[in-house]
């Protein structure tokens, strides 16, 4: 194709024929090198030409050398040399063309010469380098574009100016993809559907500019979701590009009905629409976008034989090829998935259902119609699967059931066939995970039976691997993991049985953790099943069994944290195989391909202190204060090396100091309901405080810090507030309400915080009014009323505006009969009862107890 570029010999010129004829030569010998990857050859041919070009200054021989100097530097990775060259090569192209447009060879230059500029900017994978480069040459580009259109203007019917032209346009759409200028693409996509309009009238051929055509579209679609670019702005105009593609194809296709890359085409851009439209919550007109592609699927499934020689099978790898019905069929299914999908995305359940039962019966069609290759069989399985998940989402159990038990159907089939395949150990621990899924699918549903049925079978895949697979060990895990799934079935119902299940897996995972104690399927169901057994223990009241229990959590989990020593490390490392794991549904959503100890550092597998806590608790339980006390410091003492250790992970930090705040709360609650020192359990609310606090004074920015803060001591209020210890319950609103101002005064027109304050100061109003400091709890209630005409401006009819506009005059009416204002008290009070009418009225659920009121 470089040759093509090179004989062009009817020049008007002095030179010499000699020199001529050699400088062609030169060129000829040049760009087969480069063909041939022989660059230094090429170079040397081209320095020799640039000798001869000195000479005799010849135009087309000058461009020539630009263009091969600046292709061969592509060649050899020098990129900016390659396009600085190129850039000559087109400003001597345009020169040439601009005084005579008629000649091919001038005109082939300027196409050829954007086109491979076009191909550099992708090769330099830099879309903010390309940009720079096009802004250079958006002078001469423009040129081009408005030559060729004076050209056209001399002879439209022209059709090797409209071949030229359009290649030129498509070159151009290349470089501006490049460079990720969407704006710019857009505008020649009009530029290029007229050309392609006037060239279906004639008969020439036109199919590589057809699929030059979807290629930009498919990058147009690309890089508009990576950059964002469907924003409301643009959206009418993205999809006027895909109308007007629609338009372009389906005059394609009257032309050309039986085209099959065309139809292929076309769906793509309907389905690119629908995807615009379910954005933009147009559901009918995503649906319509949908029906079109059904049609255009089901017409080329339709023109197929039911049964297709081999030889008119499509490769889809290097091994296996299938039928083009099987594939269409296949396409076909996934569509209407995609289109149940977005029914469900929007709620509608009905909708999405009769979708995902279309794909189902598409699917199951092809269970006994498609052909015995292996890929598409496991790609059928692949699809299935996927098809029942999204079951499952709407609560359509049975034809989940249904598409799982199709899926087994497969593996079972191919396990069938070739009884020496060496990958049916893998097909065994698909049917495995299938069983799995169902199990816990029913497990879900309560159907005890049914769940226990397929977990069962599931254990049984692994007894009848067990000969034949090396890693009999991981074998024994996943079975150990299925009878803790057998014992979560029973844990409500028959304890003493769902114990005997996770003792009988607590042996092995012992066992197997000695042996691979860095394998996370392993010692996650390790702990998975001391934590059941600890529970089911504390339910019972066997506290010294359950005690046993956590004590052992401990020693799993310090040996993890051992595990993470620079030493551990780097012996450890290389053992780590989570990478040639088999891909088992239940192992891997832990079994991430990733740094293990980073894994490990991060998981809660290592919350120690969480353990340390329920071992805390659990004395305290016994009567073992001292024991109980020991263990919460060494809950905090690891809370505080978190803070050392996350220092610099604000995330890890704000999540550290969350789970200490949880277990703080929960024991508060317990301790205060039983009337004893709570003071431990303040020291985990304190220290979650001062950690979100600290991250706070270094990111001033940051007001989810400050929202933590506010439900922090809310929580923490109330919980006082429930134990009646009214000064502390103050105290805590009162921190609350700093936090919650804060967010307030950042944002005053946001409703949420205003509800929020609100709720702060009427709270602060009743505290005060109950222990009878008056003049503070009117403080309190006059900035709630002030603040309450703002939110009822906002929206009068909100009935939790309503709701809080009631307490709050009553609990003022209460504050002001106290302090002697009768009158203004039974003006609250009105408004309280009118307020309360109104919402008997609205919400038929409504009741008020004015006994609780201002309690």
């Amino acid at each position: 194709m470089i040759l093509e570029l090179i004989y062009e010999k009817t020049y008007a010129t002095s030179m010499s024929r000699k020199l001529q004829d050699s400088a062609f030569r030169l060129l000829k010998k040049a760009a087969d090198d480069i063909d041939k990857h022989r660059y230094k050859k090429a170079f040397e041919s081209l320095e020799k030409i640039e000798k001869i070009e000195e000479k005799i200054k010849n135009p087309v021989i000058s461009y020539h050398l630009l263009f091969f100097k600046g292709f061969a530097k592509y060649k050899v990775d020098e990129l900016e040399e390659a396009l600085a060259l190129l850039g000559k090569a087109l400003e001597l192209s345009w020169e040439l063309f601009s005084k005579e447009p008629e000649r091919r060879d001038y005109r082939s230059f300027v196409r050829d010469t954007i086109g491979s500029i076009g191909e550099l900017l992708w090769a330099l994978e830099d879309p903010d380098e390309a940009k720079e480069y096009i802004s250079s040459m958006k002078g001469i580009f423009e040129k081009a574009v408005l030559g060729f259109e004076k050209l056209l203007e001399s002879d439209p019917k022209n059709t090797d100016y409209l071949e030229v032209f359009l290649g030129t346009i498509e070159h151009l759409g290349l470089c501006f993809e490049a460079g990720e200028l969407i704006e710019d693409a857009v505008q020649l996509f009009d530029k290029r559907f007229d050309l392609i309009e006037k060239l279906l009238e004639s008969e020439n051929e036109i199919s590589d500019h057809l699929s030059s055509l979807y290629d930009s579209l498919l990058n147009f679609g690309e890089i508009c979701e990576e950059e964002g670019y469907f924003e409301e702005r643009y959206i009418e105009e993205a999809k006027r590009v895909y109308d007007r593609a629609i338009e372009i194809y389906g005059k394609v296709l009257d032309k050309y009905p039986e085209d099959s890359d065309t139809k292929v085409n076309l769906s793509y851009i309907y389905l690119n629409l629908a995807e615009i439209y379910a954005d933009q919550e147009n559901l009918v007109k995503a649906e319509e976008c949908y029906k079109e592609v059904f049609g255009l699927l089901k017409s080329e499934i339709e023109k197929e034989p039911e049964d297709i020689s081999v030889s008119e099978n499509i490769e889809v790898s290097e091994n296996t090829s299938v039928p083009n019905k099987f594939l269409f069929s296949m396409v076909l299914a996934d569509v209407y998935k995609t289109a149940g999908t977005i029914f469900l995305d929007s709620e509608d359940t009905t909708k999405a259902r009769y979708y995902y039962t279309k794909a189902k019966i598409t699917f199951r069609e092809l269970l006994d119609k498609c052909p015995d290759f292996p890929g598409a069989d496991k790609s059928l399985a692949r699809y299935l699967d996927e098809l029942a998940e999204l079951f499952l989402e709407i609560g359509d159990l049975e034809n989940a059931e249904i598409c799982y038990k199709d899926e087994e159907h497969i593996y079972k089939n191919l396990l069938q066939k070739d009884p020496e395949n060496p990958e049916n150990n893998e097909y065994s621990l698909d049917i495995s995970d299938i069983y799995r899924k169902l199990g816990d699918i029913f497990a879900e549903a309560e159907e005890i039976e049914k769940a226990r049925a397929y977990f069962d079978k599931e254990i049984e895949i692994y007894e009848s691997l067990h000969s034949k697979e090396a890693d009999k060990l991981m074998l024994e895990a996943y079975k150990a993991d299925t009878w803790n799934h057998i014992g979560w079935l029973y844990t409500e119902e028959e304890p003493e049985t769902a114990v005997r299940y996770h003792e009988r897996a607590l042996s092995v995972f012992q066992e197997a953790f000695e042996s691979k104690p860095w394998k996370v399927f392993i010692h996650e169901g390790l702990l998975e099943t001391l934590i059941s057994l600890g529970i089911l223990f504390k339910k019972s009241k066997e506290l010294e069994k359950a005690i046993q229990m956590y004590e052992k959590v401990v020693k799993v989990q310090k040996k993890l944290l051992e595990l993470m020593s620079t030493e551990s490390r780097h012996e450890k490392a290389h053992d780590y195989d989570l990478i040639h794991c088999h891909d088992h549904k239940h192992d891997i959503d832990h079994d991430h391909v990733m740094d293990l100890f980073y894994e490990l550092k991060h998981s809660h597998d290592l919350d120690i202190e969480t353990t340390y806590y329920e071992l805390g608790v659990l004395h305290s339980e016994i009567g073992d204060e001292e024991k109980s006390s020991a263990y919460h410091r060494l809950a905090l003492e690891r809370f505080e090396e978190i803070t050392a250790e996350w220092s610099e992970n604000p995330k890890l930090l704000m999540l550290a100091s969350g789970r200490a705040f949880v277990l703080g709360v929960v024991l508060l609650k317990k301790l205060e309901f039983e009337n004893k020192d709570s003071s431990i359990a303040r020291k985990y609310y304190e220290f979650a405080l001062r950690t979100i606090e600290q991250l706070y004074e270094a990111n001033p920015t940051n007001l989810k810090l400050q929202e933590m803060l506010a439900k922090f001591a809310g929580q923490i209020g109330e919980v006082y507030k429930n134990a009646d210890k009214l000064e502390e319950t103050i105290k805590e609103y009162e921190y609350a309400y700093r936090s919650l101002k804060i967010l307030y005064e950042n944002d005053p027109e946001n409703p949420k915080h205003i509800h929020n304050i609100l709720g702060a100061l009427n709270n602060l109003g009743i505290g005060y009014l109950v222990t009878d400091q008056q003049e503070k709890a009117k403080e309190y209630f006059d900035k709630a009323l002030a603040l309450n005409k703002s939110l009822e401006k906002s929206d009068p009819e909100d009935l939790d505006i309503l709701k809080s506009n009631f307490m709050l005059f009553n609990n003022y009416a209460n504050l002001l009969e106290k302090m002697g204002d009768i009158e203004t008290s039974k003006e609250y009070r009105k408004k309280a009862n009118e307020t309360n009418a109104k919402l008997g009225e609205e919400d038929p659920c409504w009741y008020t107890s004015f006994d609780l009121l201002g309690s």
